[in-house]
């Protein structure tokens, strides 16, 4: 131990010269930085992202008003009468329980966000505002309204555009079938009825070319392959505006989803990415049904004459048809006993 002389403020401290002796691994010293790191954000997509705040977050606010009657008796029978008839829940408070918290800031920020959306697009339906929504990349087959008015037609998918924000949230998309549908017209026995078109004489024209009058007529007889005049009438199960009806819709909905990835980039614990759900899936091919694969396990033998062991097998039955050869026979008398 050996001392060592400071200043004269400082008094005298002991300094070990003695070598330091490890009992241990050596450990790398570390160091620590100062500067928060920014917290790792979920990756969602947009649909999640709707479905994880309207489902999930948002009920936990406890803001719903109470039912506002009669003060009157704590029995049920009574509340009943009071308020005309059963009240659900009564017995307990609306939403989740308050356990569960309260929403999270970034659910908050979605709503927030849906409510401007939503604002803008029925002041667009009714031609206050211009709807934001970009609807160039969706193939719309509009030729197949008809003599139906687009621009109401367009109207009705704006107005309804955040209905079903909402709703695909909660339960599905907007469903969007095939093209124009078409099915025979069937008698009340199920089978297709048969059709044949009569032609009347009604007279002859200045030049002696005769006239005549059609009609059409339930075929009773079907003839052979050589009429080739019956057919049948058909009904049509989807109309062509209906099947526009659904496609911008749907257009509407999945470009609602597209303008909100963009607002939403700035929220604290999620990713928002695009839209999961295809641009346009009535010009998607179907899905073709595959056929189960063979079973290529070899197949295992199964013992159907197998006895308990330690006992006797049980002897063969005789044969029900037995040969007798008539050179062998021998009357009865002759017979040895």
């Amino acid at each position: 131990m050996t001392l060592r002389k400071l200043a004269p403020d400082q008094g005298v401290l002991p300094l070990c010269t003695e070598p330091a002796h490890h009992w241990g691994p050596t450990v790398p010293a570390t160091t620590q930085s100062t500067t928060p790191s920014a917290p790792k954000r979920r990756k969602m997509t947009i649909e999640e992202a709707l479905r994880w705040a309207i489902r999930d977050e948002l009920p936990k606010r406890r803001a719903d008003a109470p039912i506002r009657g009669p003060q009157c008796a704590s029995d049920p029978v009574w509340r009943m009468v009071a308020l005309g008839g059963r009240v659900d829940n009564w017995s307990r408070e609306p939403g989740m329980p308050p356990a569960m918290g309260d929403p999270h800031p970034d659910a908050i920020t979605i709503e927030a966000h849906l409510q401007v959306l939503s604002e803008t697009l029925k002041r667009a339906a009714v031609g206050s505002a211009v709807c934001p929504l970009d609807l160039s990349p969706y193939p719309i087959q509009i030729e197949l309204r008809g003599k139906a008015n687009l621009e109401v037609m367009i109207t009705a998918a704006i107005d309804a555009t955040p209905s079903w924000l909402v709703t695909s949230a909660i339960r599905s998309r907007p469903e969007v079938g095939d093209g124009i549908a078409i099915e025979p017209v069937k008698s009340t026995n199920g089978k297709i009825t048969l059709w044949r078109t009569m032609q009347v004489p009604c007279g002859q024209g200045e030049d002696g070319t005769p006239w005549f009058t059609s009609h059409d007529e339930v075929a009773v007889s079907k003839g052979d392959s050589r009429d080739t005049g019956l057919f049948c009438k058909l009904n049509y199960t989807r109309v062509g505006f209906e099947v526009v009806e659904e496609q911008l819709r749907y257009a509407y909905w999945h470009a609602a989803l597209v303008y909100l990835v963009p607002a939403l980039q700035y929220l604290t614990s999620i990713e928002v990415q695009p839209p999961k759900s295809p641009v346009a899936p009535w010009l998607e091919p179907a899905e073709e049904e595959r056929a189960p694969l063979p079973n290529l396990r070899p197949r295992r033998h199964v013992e159907r004459d197998r006895r308990v062991a330690g006992r006797r097998a049980a002897p063969m039955r005789a044969s029900p048809v037995r040969t007798i050869d008539p050179r062998d026979w021998t009357p009865a008398s002759e017979r040895m006993a």
